[in-house]
């Protein structure tokens, strides 16, 4: 094993960020997917192994599987296309089992008023959430200032409430755990 060159600091990022990088495809990509996305993105890792960032190599891993998803939900919507153009039916349509399993009936309130955000506050509540990152974690991944990460999360959060009380009003009984997390 190497001990020292690209292929010692590679081993690190992957040792100390694997699983971090595979819960955020975990939540974000059906599971027969997430093994492929994960391989992606450290295979882009190695691939740019030099601009790898000396500190917060997590957020860094995160835009690149960020990219990496939206490349694979525009594969999927493109084999929907096509099944759909020679009528084949789509067998993934339907949750998996650990989909049902995982998400309980107070997430779904949750989950259904995050859905009902633009796509760009839900992944913002996601990092901050779901992945426990920092704003300046955030900020970095983004490519943006902190003060921005600052004034979306506000928006996004906002935007939440308003969605989850209208839930509420149908639905009571709903939780609001996710909307805690994450550090300052």
């Amino acid at each position: 094993m190497p001990t020292s060159g690209p292929e010692a600091r590679f081993d690190l990022i992957f040792e100390q960020n694997h699983e971090a990088v595979q819960r955020y495809c975990v939540r974000r990509l059906p599971w027969p997917e997430v093994n492929d996305a994960v391989a992606d993105v450290f295979l882009v890792a190695w691939r740019r192994i030099d601009e790898v960032p000396d500190t917060q190599e997590l957020p860094w891993l995160y835009g690149i599987a960020k990219n990496v998803i939206r490349n694979a939900h525009r594969s999927r919507r493109r084999q929907e296309a096509l099944r759909r153009r020679v009528g084949v039916q789509d067998r993934m349509s339907e949750p998996s089992a650990e989909v049902h399993v995982v998400r309980s009936f107070d997430e779904r309130a949750i989950l259904d008023a995050l859905a009902t955000l633009r796509h760009s506050d839900q992944e913002i509540l996601r990092l901050r959430c779901w992945e426990q990152l920092g704003n300046g974690d955030i900020a970095v991944m983004l490519g943006v200032s902190t003060h921005a990460v600052d004034m979306r999360i506000n928006r996004a959060r906002r935007q939440l409430e308003r969605s989850l009380a209208r839930i509420d009003a149908q639905r009571p009984g709903a939780s609001r755990t996710v909307l805690e997390g994450g550090e300052r």
